[in-house]
């Protein structure tokens, strides 16, 4: 058995799906940002819809390029673990927060009778029968989905570092901008001693 049946090392993302990642990850900060500091900017109650249709396309694309471009490396082999089984329920529980928060809050400003502008462009309301207890339940649905989201976030980011530091594995370093990996140096510097052992081994042959 080789080492690299023994160890193989996860396929990095490509490079669109690194972006769209990262892209949603500041548009999530951004958004939440503005809730819990709402005068950090001028106009940020304006900016925070812009930002949150923004959300929603970006994952729809996201979402599609995912379908087809799957992760080199992620198809089943044999019986998935509970491990994996979780990890998969966690990102399809991600994609469907991402995509419900931002629709919950278009559906609210529809039924409360508010416009909704994204960077200055009218976008048409989901409904135009105005109802405030239909508002009102949307909007605590809304708030309820976007702290189980926050759960969530945390919840992955301590899944990767638990991969990074103890599994001490590529899991993180997949979604990271290129960067040698951990079995990638290993192999580098196994690689290097065995040469330099064989030099040695020349040089004192030779001698």
């Amino acid at each position: 058995m080789t080492m690299t049946s023994v160890r193989r090392r996860p396929a990095s993302y490509d490079p669109v799906s690194k972006a769209f990642h990262w892209t949603t990850l500041g548009l999530v900060v951004a958004l939440y940002t503005l809730v819990m500091v709402p005068g950090i900017v001028d106009g940020s109650r304006a900016l925070h819809k812009s930002l949150g249709m923004l959300l929603l396309a970006v994952v729809i694309c996201r979402l599609g390029w995912r379908l087809l471009h799957p992760k080199p490396g992620h198809a089943r082999q044999g019986k998935w673990t509970a491990e994996q089984i979780v990890a998969r329920l966690v990102h399809a529980a991600f994609y469907g927060l991402l995509i419900a928060v931002p629709l919950l809050g278009w559906a609210y400003l529809g039924y409360a009778g508010k416009e909704l502008e994204v960077f200055g462009v009218n976008i048409p309301p989901v409904s135009d029968f105005g109802d405030p207890d239909i508002a009102e339940v949307l909007l605590l649905l809304k708030a309820i989905l976007a702290w189980g989201m926050l759960a969530l976030i945390g919840l992955h980011a301590a899944a990767a570092l638990f991969h990074h530091y103890v599994r001490r594995d590529d899991v993180l370093r997949s979604m990271l901008p290129s960067l040698p990996s951990r079995a990638g140096r290993s192999g580098a510097e196994a690689v290097g001693e065995f040469g330099h052992a064989r030099t040695s081994q020349g040089h004192s042959a030779a001698d």
